[in-house]
């Protein structure tokens, strides 16, 4: 017996179409029908970020990571069919705290990756008209909601720090092969891995350059609601195009003929009378 029938299918029974799978094209590049008007308050995400059109701010606080990186509690990695997820437990969850989001404490929730299927177009915000290979976003929910969920709609709901990732031919990262190797062993949709907890040592240095991008955006997933604070690092982590191209082994559906490929958000324009108000903070001191 192989599972329970569900819909004339049973359960190890693949309902893929024979055609192949692109997770781009699922995604209507024009938020303004696909959002509800409502929502429509700022900016859609993501978008092109140009050093010109932004406004220099050096009147924040520092923008602190707090517990990121530090040893202790479990740490697990997960394909979803869409992306790599990383999450933590058992432990006390890393916070993010000043910058632009004021006196708020912003609690870490996950982890993901975006790619394509080549080194030059995975990741979703572009800097200064450049590509890179990959962008990491490191999830933040605020506090005073007392979880994601809650969280996820509200405006000032989310903060998503993001990192942009360059592959090159010989420069391997050796703290991201931490990931790398947990994504070797998620290569089946819906499989989970443990690795270490201290497997985000690799965005420390980044975390630390002299100055982010912020602004006020939305999801680059469903449902698109505009309750993201973005802090975006314009400096690439440099990892190697072997660590890059682990990711697009991940199985996207139950049958395995499908990989994910490609998992970004094309970028979103906002409409003629909305302003950007994109701002370069520098940072102040060293996140802990």
């Amino acid at each position: 017996m192989t599972g329970p029938v569900i819909a004339g299918f049973t359960k190890s029974e693949c309902l893929c179409e024979p055609e192949e799978i692109n997770f781009a094209q699922n995604v209507d590049e024009d938020a303004h029908i696909t959002v509800p008007e409502w929502r429509l308050h700022k900016v859609q995400s993501p978008i092109e970020l140009k050093h010109d059109e932004t406004n220099e701010y050096d009147h924040f606080e520092p923008l602190e990571f707090h517990g990121h990186w530090d040893h202790g509690g479990d740490a697990t990695l997960n394909n979803n069919g869409f992306t790599a997820t990383l999450r933590f437990q058992n432990r006390e969850m890393p916070v993010l705290v000043g910058g632009p989001l004021h006196e708020d404490q912003y609690i870490f929730e996950q982890l993901h990756f975006h790619w394509s299927d080549d080194d030059h177009s995975g990741c979703e915000h572009i800097f200064e008209g450049q590509a890179f290979s990959m962008e990491a976003h490191a999830v933040h929910y605020n506090k005073k909601y007392g979880d994601f969920k809650n969280a996820a709609d509200r405006h000032d709901g989310l903060a998503v720090v993001a990192f942009f990732l360059k592959a090159t031919d010989d420069d391997e990262h050796p703290c991201f092969n931490k990931m790398t190797e947990a994504v070797k062993k998620i290569d089946k949709i819906n499989s989970t891995t443990s690795l270490p907890s201290d497997c985000l040592t690799w965005i420390r240095e980044a975390a630390q350059c002299k100055g982010y991008y912020t602004y006020q955006g939305s999801l680059t997933t469903e449902p698109y609601t505009e309750s993201v604070t973005w802090i975006i690092y314009p400096t690439p982590i440099h990892v190697s195009r072997e660590q890059v191209s682990e990711f697009r082994k991940m199985k996207s559906t139950p049958c395995e003929r499908h990989n994910i490929v490609k998992n970004v958000r094309p970028i979103q324009t906002p409409p003629a009378h909305k302003k950007l108000d994109i701002i370069y903070a520098r940072s102040h001191k060293m996140s802990e």
